[in-house]
């Protein structure tokens, strides 16, 4: 019954961002770990609201975490919206709503919903133009976690038989991290608290939303990552990893 999440069905296409097909159900990854910010003008890139908030961080892993997820969210939507094409990157937004739980993108009078997900320097990020049930996450595969102790502790018994009856460590760690992402990535879609998501047999819950689900095992030059869509059955979200970092205007 569980068997079509395990299989690694959803095509992720290298590109370099000039070559990107022009789409609006577009995911976009990045290795967020080979910028250099000291090359940057980050003033000329970012808003103020988002000066200030990566002023606030520390850990640089974050802070290339935060640029690069703000400039991939405004260079798609000035892709895919042409009439944008001559707005200033810092005159573009991106704020979280509260009351909606999206991280939204303000550009002149327009607001957009977005997707976005990191770990470890790893980020992705996509435009829901449509406002359409979707969401997304990437979380690293990591081999030192006790599954079977956090499992027991978050997850649905049926899950934790899931995870536990696998032959070795690899695949406990692959089945933990999928049931993760396919939890964060329903739980952005139907704007629910990943809290509510934690508990419930997450393969039955996509059933009942009746909301598809299509995943992959994405690898960096160092580290290994577990990626998840859910959306509607209708739409056809398509995956990019960015190949180079020219698109970034450097000072």
């Amino acid at each position: 019954m569980t068997a079509h999440f395990f299989n690694n069905a959803l095509t992720i296409t290298p590109t370099d961002f000039a070559n990107l097909p022009k789409g609006k159900s577009t995911v976009l990854l990045f290795d967020a770990n080979t910028l250099s910010l000291a090359n940057y003008n980050l003033a000329s890139l970012l808003s103020e609201f988002e000066l200030t908030v990566i002023n606030r961080r520390k850990n640089q892993i974050a802070k290339k975490e935060y640029v690069a997820s703000r400039l991939l969210l405004k260079l798609l939507v000035k892709s895919t919206h042409p009439e944008f094409s001559n707005v200033p990157l810092n005159a573009i937004n991106t704020s979280f709503n509260q009351s909606t739980a999206k991280l939204e993108l303000h550009i002149n009078e327009c607001v957009i919903n977005t997707c976005i997900s990191h770990s470890h320097g790893f980020v992705g990020v996509a435009l829901n133009l449509e406002s359409e049930a979707f969401g997304f996450d990437l979380e690293k595969i990591s081999l030192t976690r006790p599954f079977e102790k956090l499992a027991k502790h978050f997850y649905h018994t049926d899950e934790v038989t899931l995870i536990t009856s696998q032959p070795n460590t690899q695949s406990q760690a692959n089945t933990f991290f999928r049931i993760w992402t396919l939890k964060e990535s329903l739980a952005k879609a139907t704007s629910r608290p990943i809290a509510k998501l934690l508990s419930p047999n997450v393969f039955n819950e996509l059933t009942l939303v009746s909301l598809a689900a299509s995943s992959q095992v994405v690898n960096t030059q160092t580290e290994t990552f577990d990626l998840t869509l859910v959306h509607k059955k209708s739409t056809d979200w398509r995956c990019f990893v960015l190949t180079d970092v020219s698109l970034i205007p450097i000072r």
